[in-house]
């Protein structure tokens, strides 16, 4: 059992502290009690706050513990040891408090329509306001020295911190379709819903959230280029207007395609045939707007002995017919047509205007 004739806080002077549990068990009547200046000092006996006391000298007396008159049945020189227990609390705002999402809120970004990881940090200012709230919910839960500093407050706040951070990030991206790249026009306003959430929560253990502030909301770096290369096209589309937009695209493909093999000659010979320039960029914005997809072009052959031909009349090889017109319109048919596409005349075999 440890008695002492002085009580007090001897503690650090930086400020780091929340609580101290002065290892005084036992006092008596003569006992004085010192309370610094930004101190409280809280006595409990038998696991009830019996008084609370701000800065100052105080003698251990009936007067300031009643209890003690029932308590002390023989005195011998006002000298008879009780039980006591003395909490000095930290009454001072702690306004560097840090915060951070421990983990990337995945969204959709309204703006872009790309999925993107956003990360927020910043700080809050608490205050200690209930003391005996303090002692009887807080204390057993993230107490187990003599001495509680604000690391271990902000520990024991930060899931709760992250978890009503991500849900208000949440509802501002996606409920209200605020994009990333605008989020910061808003972080006083984001900040101010956090504090109205998270203040009843610190309530209940006694503490005052003084103030709650984002330092800033990002996202990867990998994210962030995909934003601006997004924003990029958008901009030298604005510039260019789409008609010459689709162009220049046009010919980015074609020279990405010539350096690949197979497709690429095929492109080539696709925009030279059409010619440089506008040809080659309705070409390929064609391509484009088929979803991208090569098709090689197609090499005319003979129908009876599958011999390349061009532009020819009969086959060079097999001398079967290549062309055929309706003896009606003068519509070319295809040879082995039995009726004209045109205007629906019988074609009989063999016959022609050639």
């Amino acid at each position: 059992m440890a008695l002492f004739d002085v009580i007090k806080f001897e503690g650090f002077s930086d400020r780091k502290w929340v609580l101290y549990k002065h290892p005084c068990t036992d006092v008596n009547t003569k006992s004085k009690l010192i309370v610094g200046p930004g101190q409280v000092a809280v006595a409990v006996h038998a696991g009830k706050v019996e008084n609370i006391f701000e800065s100052g000298t105080f003698t251990i007396s009936t007067e300031n513990f009643p209890f003690i008159e029932g308590l002390v049945k023989k005195v011998y020189g006002g000298k008879v040891p009780f039980p006591m227990e003395f909490y000095f609390i930290n009454k001072t705002i702690k306004l560097d408090m840090l915060w951070g999402t421990k983990d990337p809120i995945q969204v959709i970004d309204p703006e872009f329509n790309v999925k993107v990881r956003a990360r927020a940090r910043g700080q809050f200012g608490v205050r200690i306001a209930n003391y005996q709230f303090l002692i009887t919910t807080l204390l057993g839960a993230v107490h187990s020295k003599n001495l509680l500093e604000f690391d271990v407050l902000g520990d024991f706040f930060r899931g709760l911190i992250n978890t009503k951070v991500k849900t208000v990030l949440a509802e501002y991206i996606i409920n209200k379709d605020v994009g990333l790249m605008d989020i910061s026009v808003y972080l006083e306003e984001i900040a101010n819903v956090c504090k109205e959430r998270l203040m009843p929560e610190f309530d209940r253990f006694g503490i005052e959230l003084v103030n709650f502030y984002f330092e800033t909301i990002n996202v990867p770096d990998e994210d962030l280029e995909r934003i601006n290369e997004i924003l990029n096209k958008k901009a030298e589309f604005e510039i260019m207007g789409d008609y010459r937009y689709r162009t220049a695209r046009g010919f980015d493909v074609l020279e990405t395609a010539a350096g690949n093999e197979g497709a690429g000659g095929a492109i080539a010979g696709a925009g030279i045939g059409l010619g440089l320039g506008v040809g080659a960029g309705q070409a390929v914005g064609n391509m484009m707007a088929n979803q991208n997809t090569l098709v090689p072009p197609t090499t005319k052959v003979c129908p009876k002995c599958g011999n390349a031909v061009g532009n020819q009349k009969f086959c060079p090889e097999c001398g079967e017919r290549l062309k055929q017109h309706c003896p009606k319109c003068n519509k070319e048919v295809s040879p082995g047509a039995k009726f004209c596409p045109e205007c629906g005349t019988k074609i009989e075999r063999g016959e022609n205007n050639e």
